[in-house]
């Protein structure tokens, strides 16, 4: 069998076990949305999107997005036999993590009062606030766990992990609500979930760890890896600077921006507009974290041809998926809408339409970011995260104050054309440049 045919087997493999897990994860959070939609009504399931939106955000801001760089150094140092070094990357990641998290709870703890008043525009909400802040604490942590995970092909693992823990939340969240309880007790569920998470995590790491001989790297130096530290460093730099950044693409600033403008009932709409946006992420998302550790191990070899198979046959096959569940949402939006969340937000078919529209042409180039930082191009990539955060933020206040939460969604089919577009040309232009180096 060829290097590239075993690396589609391996790529498929791979993907088939997450998306496993993300197909069973997907229908346990689209069940676990259908239920807070229904029972808290628009005005308080928006308040609960709000509220979340805004904890995500400091997450996404103070994230140093250490699982790419964690991808990257773990498993070179691994593939070239350098264990001390391994277990000194992951304790550097750990660390990393940890301290951005806790940073995010002060910020969360310290502004919520003025974010309730002067965002949310909900004065008690700084409580909800509070105590989904907890979550920050090992929200981060947990994506290093998952990036060990996938450096050792453990993805069944990762599938087996977020499914469980998502059937849990579901469980407790109806049990809850149909108690006659509220949002507190839903934002507790929540925070209580993700530690459990959390652990089972940890648990199924020091195992791995263990087999593979490099346990106790609590006990290594991160001083192994001072000659590194530069280029870890400016990896590091770029992609945390790009999860910043993100934050200006992303429709969590859609839900905070149509807040402010236009209250929480359209963020309700929106989020329930997102939803097919939301199950085609988690359609994308196995390939996604799958193509990048094959992309960064066949990099070294410098094979534009393997990149290039990897890409298209990633892409062809994502695309035989999503354009049909897209198409089907466009016909049959109010049905949707109307079955699963009920009359009540019928008003949010129009949007949802649009946003299944830039759903699919958004996902078109899911792996613009893998190549990249596998390429070590990571400027490059934050370049285009500027680029296309600016664009989206200036359709977000263009649109959003005159046409609710119609304008987002078509804010995000402008950003959605834009990105893909602009990924296509910066993606031919560096396996150009990787092919003139060759020769």
């Amino acid at each position: 069998m060829s290097d590239k045919k075993s690396s589609h087997k391996k790529l498929f493999l791979n993907a088939s076990w997450l998306f496993g897990g993300k197909t069973a994860s997907g229908i346990f959070n689209a069940l676990l949305v259908i239920v807070l939609a229904r029972v808290l009504g628009v005005t308080d399931y928006g308040l609960l999107v709000l509220v979340i939106s805004y904890i995500d955000i400091l997450n996404q801001f103070f994230d140093l997005r250490v699982w790419e760089t964690a991808t990257k150094y773990i498993g070179t140092y691994w593939e070239n036999g350098e264990l001390d070094k391994t277990r000194s990357m992951i304790k550097l990641s750990y660390l990393l993590d940890v301290s951005s998290g806790v940073l995010a709870f002060i910020i969360a703890i310290v502004t919520a009062k003025l974010i309730s008043v002067y965002i949310l525009k909900s004065p008690e909400a700084y409580v909800y606030i509070w105590i989904y802040s907890l979550s920050l604490f090992i929200s981060t942590a947990n994506s290093t766990s998952n990036a060990i995970l996938r450096v050792f092909d453990k993805f069944k693992t990762i599938a087996f992990i977020t499914s469980i823990q998502n059937l849990i939340k579901l469980i407790l969240v109806a049990a809850v609500l149909f108690r006659g309880y509220g949002i507190k007790a839903v934002l507790i569920v929540f925070v209580v979930i993700s530690f459990i998470g959390f652990f089972i995590r940890i648990w199924a790491v020091m195992k791995i760890l263990n087999e593979k001989g490099l346990g106790g790297f609590w006990n290594s130096s991160i001083r192994l890896i001072s000659d590194q530290w530069r280029g870890i460093a400016w990896f590091l730099g770029n992609t945390s600077f790009m999860a910043t950044i993100r934050i200006g693409n992303d429709r969590l600033i859609g839900s905070m921006v149509l807040g402010y403008f236009a209250g929480k009932e359209a963020v309700g709409f929106y989020d329930v507009a997102s939803s097919v946006a939301k199950f085609i992420k988690r359609i994308v998302d196995p390939l996604n974290e799958t193509i990048y550790p094959e992309l960064v191990k066949i990099s070294s070899n410098n094979s534009v041809s393997e990149i290039r198979s990897i890409v298209s046959y990633s892409t062809r096959n994502l695309m035989k998926i999503i354009i049909p569940v897209s198409v089907l949402a466009i016909i049959f939006a109010d049905v949707v809408v109307g079955l699963l969340f009920g009359e009540q937000y019928l008003p949010a078919s129009n949007a949802l339409r649009i946003i299944a529209a830039a759903a699919v042409l958004a996902r078109v180039t899911f792996w613009i970011n893998s190549v990249l930082l596998a390429l070590g191009r990571p400027g490059l990539r934050t370049a285009l995260g500027l680029a296309t955060t600016f664009i989206y933020l200036l359709l977000l206040f263009l649109l959003v104050p005159s046409y609710s939460y119609i304008g987002a969604a078509i804010a995000l089919l402008g950003f959605s054309v834009f990105k893909s577009l602009l990924a296509y040309y910066l993606y031919q232009e560096s396996l150009k440049t990787m092919e003139r180096q060759r020769a």
